[in-house]
């Protein structure tokens, strides 16, 4: 559940930049700026000295430390919370252009211009970039007929397709070194793994039962992908190979809500949240009270630099990873905290929240 860019099209496509910053303060848990939305946040990114905004009405780049908006552009993408990648200095989005073709498009983070962008091949849409490694970019793509997906691997400099293989899922991750693993993200827990170099399959764990949720969308959590059952147990599988390295004896709470960061990982019961070490115990950290009307069921956690940050019955609190100290909490009027846009940058984590009759991206002093 881990999330956590930027973006514009062609200089003249923004619209006029309108600041709403607030006073910029370095108190941890004041609110640094506020950003009022055209409509709801469909998804944010943070990037050094940027946040980017998805809004109803396409994108818009904002400066981090003021709010101030940089540009803004009508683009249509499906989605930069998960379907997008930085690299160097710029963000990497899928968008159907107004000549209704899909490209992946790379846009400079502080000015918004075109750097470069490849244009899929007739009867395929992009569905995601999701990294970059060694001069090549992954991408998802759905085939319009076959109404299949593949992983492509495109060469940035060539800007043709290396290979292309089937996908199981409709997610992607690309750790800096390694294999690429596919994810379920619409309910699913299956997990495969693929050699970046030519695409072959190297383990899957496709249809196994035991994985109804996985943590790897947010990396490994101490050297292992975390994989739950969705009832009591929880696994450590080896990235290489996918066997399992340890499983909890059975939890005596559900462990349908799953997220981890660094050597810790997040159980939320309903009106708890247990931190968890990875491996066998089964004996938490530590665990905190988030709700008395057992409302956090639907939790969104975010781990980054030894701090979780939970959204749990609309209050956002940061907790230190190993201690359970909340750090500091604040009311966020809006919907359950697994559907709220969330992005952490070097200095502040924003997040959406209600503002009157529509809705605004409030940034937290970290």
């Amino acid at each position: 559940m881990l999330r956590g860019g930027a973006i514009l099209i062609a200089a003249g496509a923004a619209g006029c930049a309108v600041s709403r910053s607030a006073v910029v303060t370095a108190a941890a848990g004041t609110i640094a700026w506020k950003y009022q939305t055209d409509g709801r946040v469909r998804g944010l990114r943070a990037a050094t000295g940027r946040v980017v905004v998805e809004s109803e009405t396409g994108l818009a780049g904002l400066d981090d430390t003021s709010g101030r908006e940089l540009w803004r552009a009508p683009f249509s993408t499906p989605g930069i919370a998960t379907g997008a990648c930085f690299w160097s200095d710029a963000l990497v989005v899928c968008e159907t252009g107004p000549d209704a073709v899909n490209r992946a498009v790379a846009v400079d983070l502080a000015t918004g211009q075109r750097k470069w962008s490849f244009d899929a091949p007739d009867g395929a849409a992009l569905v995601g970039a999701f990294g970059i490694r060694d001069g090549v970019l992954y991408l998802i793509a759905a085939d319009h007929d076959q109404g299949g997906r593949e992983i492509w691997a495109v060469d940035l400099r060539a800007e043709s397709v290396r290979w292309r293989v089937p996908c199981p899922a409709d997610g992607l991750v690309v750790p800096d070194g390694g294999l690429l693993y596919s994810r379920g993200t619409a309910g699913g827990g299956e997990i495969a793994a693929f050699d970046p170099g030519t695409g072959a399959t190297v383990w899957s764990r496709a249809g196994d039962p035991g994985i109804s949720g996985t943590t790897i969308g947010s990396g490994l959590v101490d050297g292992a992908v975390l994989a739950t059952d969705g009832l009591h147990t929880v696994s450590g599988l080896d990235p290489k190979t996918g066997a399992a390295l340890w499983t909890t004896p059975a939890l005596p709470y559900p462990t349908d809500v799953l997220f981890g960061g660094g050597d810790v990982y997040y159980l939320s019961d309903g009106d708890k949240l247990h931190a968890m070490r990875p491996g066998g115990d089964a004996a938490p950290l530590w665990s905190l009270g988030v709700s008395d009307g057992g409302r956090a069921g639907k939790a969104g956690g975010y781990a980054a630099d030894g701090i979780c940050y939970l959204l749990a019955d609309k209050t956002l609190r940061a907790i230190e990873a190993h201690t359970g100290k909340v750090r500091w909490m604040q009311e966020i009027p809006d919907k359950a905290g697994s559907e709220v846009p969330f992005a952490v940058g070097d200095g502040y984590c924003s997040v959406e929240s209600a503002e009157g009759d529509g809705a605004a991206v409030v940034a937290f002093a970290r």
